[in-house]
């Protein structure tokens, strides 16, 4: 929790400097330009107002960050940790390569596992093709989370890799929804391609 918590303040960093220089120069502007106060005598004032606007935007939204994104840890059974602020959120499965599956085959598996899943809340497939699967999800919080599955095939192995970023860009702060949905997709995901890995070792 609290590497998440320093991970999301440096997040906040620029947004907040911005700030507080925002209330620095309209603390200064009022001093010097409605009380007569010298740009010398303002400076001072000026850079406490900053930084106090600085430390309320860290403060604030942090918090509530942290406390959403702890929620939405509990709700999938999962730990949180400063992996969960990282947009897009990236996982990548890796399992034996299945002989006479194509891409196509297996993407299409991790379809139907995603369709059916009551977890996950699909809200659209906008795009399935050869080794291709993006869609959109209800995540935590209602946030819409865009999630893209790709999968090759190899001689030796199968690899999928998923990536999760909120829809929204104003939604950039609620990454931990978009990397509880990684995290779901990937265990999904693995279940779609080791049931393939068994199906095509039976079949030989």
């Amino acid at each position: 929790m609290l590497g998440y918590w320093l991970a999301v303040v440096r997040r906040l960093a620029l947004p907040a400097l911005a700030t507080g220089a925002v209330c620095a120069a309209a603390m200064a502007a009022a001093l010097v330009l409605g009380d007569g106060t010298s740009w010398s005598a303002a400076a001072p004032q000026a850079l406490v107002a900053g930084a106090v606007g600085a430390l309320a935007v860290i403060a604030v939204l942090s918090t509530s960050t942290v406390l959403s994104a702890a929620r939405t840890a509990r709700r999938y059974g999962l730990t949180l940790g400063p992996e969960a602020v990282a947009l897009p959120s990236v996982r990548e499965v890796r399992t034996p390569a299945v002989e006479g599956r194509t891409a196509f085959q297996l993407t299409d598996s991790v379809r139907h596992v995603v369709e059916k899943d009551p977890v996950l809340r699909l809200d659209e497939i906008t795009a399935f093709g050869h080794g291709t699967l993006d869609f959109t999800l209800r995540g935590p919080s209602d946030t819409t989370v865009s999630v893209q599955v790709r999968v090759t095939t190899g001689p030796k192995e199968t690899t999928a890799v998923v990536e999760a970023r909120p829809a929204a860009t104003y939604k950039r702060l609620d990454a931990a929804a978009c990397w509880a949905v990684a995290r779901v997709v990937e265990q999904r995901v693995a279940q779609a391609l080791r049931a393939e890995t068994a199906d095509g070792g039976a079949a030989r």
